[in-house]
């Protein structure tokens, strides 16, 4: 696999910016290298009219969508707000409410799959939030919201059932 691909592996899996140190240290290549790829995809992905696109902000690289499926990224967004949950997200939404704080990689741990896009549809949803974790830089910790408090119609979290038991 050359580097690109892995940049691009790696960009698409975690679903949250990277920093070049971060990255360089991941593929095992120098970081003048990983640079130099990052930026040939940046013009690879945009002169072939693809539907992704990398971002760089504050020494941060980031996989989003290109500007232009917009519209289409509209309606699975509307789809997506107005569905039901899915079987992935309540399970999620279970294990944040019940663990929380937690990390991304303790969800994916217990659930044994990658909830990257599972968790962006909560956070879009407003149904859980994300901060930055004080002794990990570049991790966040999740926990529910108000807004879940709010669907549910209770005042605290500590009245989900079992919820002490869970705890312990």
């Amino acid at each position: 696999m050359d580097i690109k691909s892995k940049i691009e592996s790696l960009l698409f899996a975690a679903g949250e910016p990277l920093s070049l140190e971060r990255l360089s240290k991941l593929i095992g290549e120098k970081e003048e290298n990983v640079k130099e790829a990052l930026n040939s995809l940046m013009e690879e992905f945009k002169n072939q009219e693809r539907g992704i696109r990398i971002l760089l902000n504050n020494e941060q690289w980031l996989m989003v969508t290109a500007p232009e499926a917009t519209p289409f990224i509209q309606k699975l967004k509307k789809e997506v707000f107005e569905g039901d949950l899915s079987a992935a997200a309540q399970e999620t939404l279970a294990i944040i409410a019940y663990q929380g704080p937690i990390i991304r990689t303790e969800i994916n741990e217990i659930r044994g799959v990658d909830s990257s896009y599972t968790l962006s549809q909560l956070l879009s949803r407003g149904l859980i939030e994300r901060s930055r974790h004080p002794q990990k830089s570049n991790t966040y910790l999740y926990n529910i919201s108000f807004t879940f408090l709010q669907h549910l119609g209770i005042n605290n979290i500590k009245e989900l059932p079992q919820y002490e038991e869970f705890k312990k």
